[in-house]
């Protein structure tokens, strides 16, 4: 199958477009619309980074991953992610299942922490972006 690169440019642009969302809500006072909203865009912005990892896992026929969490450990061994960029994924994987299934669970603060921590997913972007002109594959 191979990398798609349409596909794969169009969940960057997702994702950035995601990350351009979240950064514009951030802005205003976390009322709970606010908070609703930016939660749909974590979400979202999370999906996107796992679905580009996942097009990495499968298009570079690379060990399966039986998790989200696992397809960046998967990049990771394969020398795609650093260790700290992989880290940081497979943590905010945990998080969005907590977002996901017990998001009634998440503190105020807790929320804001992992807002402050969306750099890493720009970070992604770049780091796959590198990847695929360095192999020629975008």
């Amino acid at each position: 199958m191979g990398i798609d690169q349409e596909q794969v440019l169009l969940q960057i642009q997702r994702l950035e477009e995601g990350l351009g969302s979240i950064k514009e809500l951030s802005k205003g006072k976390l009322d709970s619309l606010r908070r609703a909203a930016l939660e749909r865009q974590l979400h979202i912005a999370v999906e996107e980074a796992i679905n580009i990892g996942n097009h990495l896992v499968s298009g570079l026929k690379l060990p399966r991953a039986d998790s989200y969490r696992e397809i960046f450990q998967v990049l990771e061994k394969q020398n795609i992610l650093s260790p700290a960029l992989s880290k940081e994924l497979q943590q905010f994987a945990v998080f969005r299942n907590r977002l996901v299934h017990l998001y009634w669970k998440i503190s105020e603060k807790e929320f804001a922490e992992q807002l402050k921590k969306i750099g890493m997913l720009r970070d992604f972007i770049l780091v796959v972006t590198r990847f695929l002109r360095k192999k020629k594959l975008l």
